[in-house]
């Protein structure tokens, strides 16, 4: 075990003479140094930021975007006394997968039989006469006018009570 351990002693005697490198120590002097000439530099100033501009809101002076526009085809609510009697049941249209307000009345067709008004949504013209569903809302048109179409809807208000809503879609006027 002695042996082993003057071994060892040697061993280590040997690995430390290495560390004694005089070229690696003028290098490291000289790396010190240059970080203490850079310390001594001085460090500009931050810049100087101005603060934000403040803005303002000014759109409460603005009509509420939920309200109607009076005169433009805006639907009047009233309670509605359909009851429970809107057709759940009943099999869904192909228009009343759109929005009333992606329809365009675009003109009329008559015949002795009945009227029928044209309306456009998405850029395809349907043809619809009283009685036919359109809109999200079980929207029904209730009656076809040269200048106009009128439609219900019948809106449920949430407490188990239904609402109608009585809307205009004017005919567009060509430019």
């Amino acid at each position: 075990m002695s042996v082993f351990l003057r071994m060892l002693g040697a061993g280590l005697l040997a690995s430390l003479t290495g560390c004694d490198n005089p070229q690696t120590t003028v290098e490291l002097h000289s790396y010190l140094q240059a970080g203490q000439s850079h310390a001594n530099a001085s460090i500009e100033p931050l810049p100087v930021i101005s603060a934000a501009s403040v803005f303002t809101y000014g759109a409460t002076v603005l009509r509420n975007p939920f309200q109607a526009i009076p005169g433009r085809g805006a639907g009047s609510w009233q309670v509605s006394l359909a009851g429970d009697e809107s057709d759940a049941d009943r099999p869904r249209e192909f228009l009343e997968g759109f929005d009333l307000e992606q329809f365009e009345m675009v003109g009329t067709l008559s015949s002795e039989l009945q009227t029928n008004a044209l309306l456009r949504a998405n850029g395809v013209i349907h043809r619809l006469k009283v009685g036919d569903y359109l809109g999200r809302n079980n929207g029904q048109v209730a009656s076809i006018q040269a200048q106009q179409i009128e439609v219900f809807e019948l809106i449920t208000d949430g407490r188990g009570g239904w609402l109608e809503r009585s809307l205009t879609i004017p005919l567009k006027q060509q430019s």
